[in-house]
This record gives C-alpha cells, structure tokens and sequence, in this order.
C-alpha cells in the first residue's frame, strides 16, 4: 500500500447546498443517504446535470497516478470506476460524500475490502504511514510481508490491514512477480506507468 498525498477537497463537494441551507453539499447528501432504508447502493445525486461521482472521479484518479489506492494496481479498468468507501457507506451512511473517505480502488481491492472496517486498518493518505514502517517486499516469494519487532499498535494495524486487503491473494503475488520480472532491468521506464511502484522504490 503504497502513501499519497490527498488532494484538496474539490468545490462541488463543500459548496453551500442551497441559498437556504449553506452547509457543504457533501454534509447533506449523507444526511439524506443515512435516512435510506436500504443502503447497500448509492445512487450519486446530479450536480449542474452532472453525477457528483464524475464530477470528482478525475481529482481521485489524479491524487494516485491512475493507480488503485490500495494495492498500487495500475492502469485501472473500466471495471475499478467505481469510488471505494474507506468507512463503507452502508455503515457509515453519513460518510458517503465525505471527500475523505472516497478512494479509487481496483476491482480486485474493492471485492476483498466489501463493507470491512476496522479502527486499525491503515489508510494510505493518513500522514503519519508509510509502508517501510509497517511492511517490507519478499522478493523472493513477491509477497508483502509485516515487518518483525514492530510495536504492538502497529502490528495491530499491520495486521488488520493484511487481513482486510488480502495483499498476498495468489492473483496479486503473480501480478507483482510479474512487474517485476518485467521492468526490473528497465530503471528508465517511466515511474508512473509501473504497477506496485514500492517494489521499484
């Protein structure tokens, strides 16, 4: 999971609502979304004719090169156009527009994440992560291991994080085996086009 440095909160999500009630867009949208019977799909609300999950899609895109959030997964398919919910939304309804909470996702990590939340499960934009402090790569097997002699806080999170991922899922060992049997040798291909950058790091 590799860090990023989240962008700032778009306009459309934090614009007064109306004339009449000036809280931020986002704030109502999950009011009105926590009031829902049924909560396992979201039906983004239209802003200017426009859904708000395109309106802000692009600005997620943006804040990790086109990679998934979670596993580094690049380039993202039509299928990963989705917006993840770090605190699922059917849970934490009032969150559902909440700029952080929305992340762009692979397919693959959406699945295995579903509505899983735990206190200790790490974010990748949170300021105080970083991978080396929590993980290290096995070059050898290409799985994501939890460094030893860690804290019993963070190997809580680590933990917790491994489980609820599932960084070490037969099909994203291979794919990572993959990256770097390929591009090992290639130093000057471009940083941004590479799938799991930590391994390069």
């Amino acid at each position: 999971m590799r860090k990023f440095i989240r962008k700032p909160c778009p306009s459309v999500l934090i614009e007064p609502f109306s004339k009449e009630d000036i809280r931020p867009r986002w704030v109502i949208y999950g009011e009105r979304y926590e009031k829902q019977t049924n909560r396992t799909y979201y039906n983004y609300p239209q802003v200017n004719k426009e859904k708000l999950n395109h309106l802000i899609f692009q600005t997620l895109v943006e804040q990790t090169d086109a990679h998934c959030s979670y596993c580094d997964g690049f380039p993202l398919m039509s299928a990963d156009e989705t917006i993840d919910h770090f605190k699922p939304k059917s849970k934490f309804p009032l969150d559902v527009c909440n700029w952080d909470n929305l992340y762009v996702a692979c397919a693959h990590c959406q699945k295995e994440k579903g509505d899983q939340f735990d206190d200790l499960l790490l974010r990748p934009d949170e300021l105080s992560y970083n991978f080396e402090s929590y993980f290290f790569y096995d070059y050898t097997e290409h799985e994501i291991r939890i460094l030893p002699n860690l804290s019993i806080d963070k190997l809580e999170k680590a933990k917790k994080t491994d489980e609820i991922l599932n960084f070490n899922h037969k099909a994203m060992v291979e794919s990572r085996r993959q990256s770097y049997d390929g591009f090992s040798d290639k130093p000057n291909y471009p940083r941004e086009q590479l799938k799991h950058r930590f391994i390069f790091q």
